[in-house]
Order: structure tokens, then C-alpha cells, then sequence
């Protein structure tokens, strides 16, 4: 990029926004209690079914045996789903792990199971009458231990490397060598892990909480293998 005159000001040199404190729009409705989640909007989806994830209790391994029959006969439900029994068809692109995991288990509290009934307390109810038998397998959970080796650059044009470092480190009157790590970090939402969605015959909508819209539709197209206008 070659500049050949100086640069005038820009909107973020006016500092009309940036820079200001600004009040969020949805800040008093969650506050207060007052915001629409995901799960509450009850005048769009009447009489929706409430849905329970089952989660893996091993972090990796596979699902021997899983007896799903007192679940299935439970007050109130309507439906148990297993990938035996509804396997999706694709796996998304920012997908890590199958959606649905079974008989192979890719990492700790994958969905396994889904019951489906009228009520969330009869759902999660069931949910506890399901039994897995699990058949583990030794694992690697020490990220320093198991961190790999970077061979090749992850970009196309790599950093380049200036200078002698080695040379001007062990001639360096003053030596620094530290090595800092950093905890587990996890940010806390307000908003419960909910969805609710809605089909009319081919099409679906989906409320949910998303910061990524379209990378959701094309994973949930490929998921569910359904053409990625039919989800909104």
C-alpha cells in the first residue's frame, strides 16, 4: 500500500462515538429482568415441546450399551432422540465435534441423548431414567504437555524474522527467560442455553443466542441437510 498524501480526518478522529461512554440499548431490559431470551418467546412458538440434553459422562471413549425405555415411557414424553435412532446427516464447519455424539464419544458432556416432552420438568425427569454404558479410553488432557509442534506458518505470508537473537540474548548484560501460563478462563452469560424453533413443512425458524448468524445457518444447513434458505 503505497500512501502518497497525507491522511485526513476520519470518523474515528471526530471521537462522536468512539471513545464515549454509551449506554447499552439492552442494558436496563437485562438488568432489570425485562429481556426476551431465546427460550421466552412463547407468543411466537405456542404449546412448544421442551427438549433435555443427555451428556456424556466420559470425555472420550464409546457408548457400549444405552437403555432408553424407562425415558420412553415417562410421563409426558413424546420422543427420545439418539444418533442410533436420528443420526444427522452432516457435521457443520465451526463444528469441533458431532452434534449428537454416539456410539463414539468425542469429549466431555456431548449430547447423547434428547428427550423431547411437554413439559421441561418432565423432560429433564426422563432425562435421568436414561442409562449408558460407557467403555473409555485413555486420553490427552494436558495442553502443555500435549501442545504441538509448529512446523509451518499458519498464514499465508509468515512474520518475518529480523536480526541475531540468539547471539544478542547471550551477549545481553540483562537476561530474561520466564515462562507465564494463564488459568482456565470462562465467561458467565446471562442467558441460559436455550433455543426454540418452529418447522413449516420444509423451512425452519430458529430463535437462539448468536453472535455469528450466518456461520449458524450454514453449519445448521449442513447439519440438518437442508438448503441454507430454508432456515431463518
Amino acid at each position: 500500500m503505497k500512501f502518497e498524501k497525507p491522511a485526513t480526518e476520519n470518523p474515528i478522529d471526530q471521537q462522536k462515538v468512539v471513545g464515549w461512554p454509551r449506554d447499552r440499548i439492552d442494558g436496563p431490559l437485562k438488568t432489570s429482568g425485562q429481556a426476551t431470551y431465546a427460550y421466552e418467546w412463547h407468543d411466537e412458538a405456542p404449546n412448544a415441546a421442551y427438549g433435555h440434553v443427555v451428556g456424556s459422562a466420559i470425555a472420550k471413549g464409546r457408548i457400549v450399551a444405552m437403555d432408553i425405555q424407562a425415558a420412553q415411557q415417562a410421563p409426558g414424553v413424546l420422543a427420545v432422540v439418539t444418533a442410533e435412532n436420528a443420526a444427522l446427516p452432516g457435521k457443520g464447519d465451526m463444528n469441533a465435534a458431532t452434534l449428537l455424539g454416539g456410539p463414539e464419544i468425542e469429549h466431555y458432556h456431548q449430547a447423547i441423548a434428547l428427550v423431547v416432552a411437554e413439559t421441561f420438568e418432565q423432560a429433564r425427569a426422563a432425562a435421568g431414567l436414561i442409562a449408558v454404558e460407557y467403555e473409555e479410553a485413555p486420553g490427552h488432557y494436558d495442553l502443555a504437555q500435549e501442545k504441538p509442534s509448529v512446523t509451518t506458518p499458519p498464514e499465508d505470508t509468515p512474520d518475518k524474522t529480523v536480526g541475531d537473537f540468539n547471539s544478542a540474548f547471550e551477549s545481553a548484560a540483562v537476561q530474561l527467560d520466564a515462562t507465564y501460563t494463564t488459568p482456565d478462563q470462562s465467561h458467565m452469560a446471562m442467558e441460559p442455553h436455550a433455543s426454540m424453533a418452529v418447522w413449516e413443512g420444509d423451512k425452519l425458524t430458529l430463535w437462539t443466542s448468536s453472535q455469528m448468524i450466518n456461520w449458524w445457518r450454514g453449519d445448521l444447513a449442513k447439519t440438518l441437510d437442508i438448503p441454507l434458505e430454508n432456515i431463518r
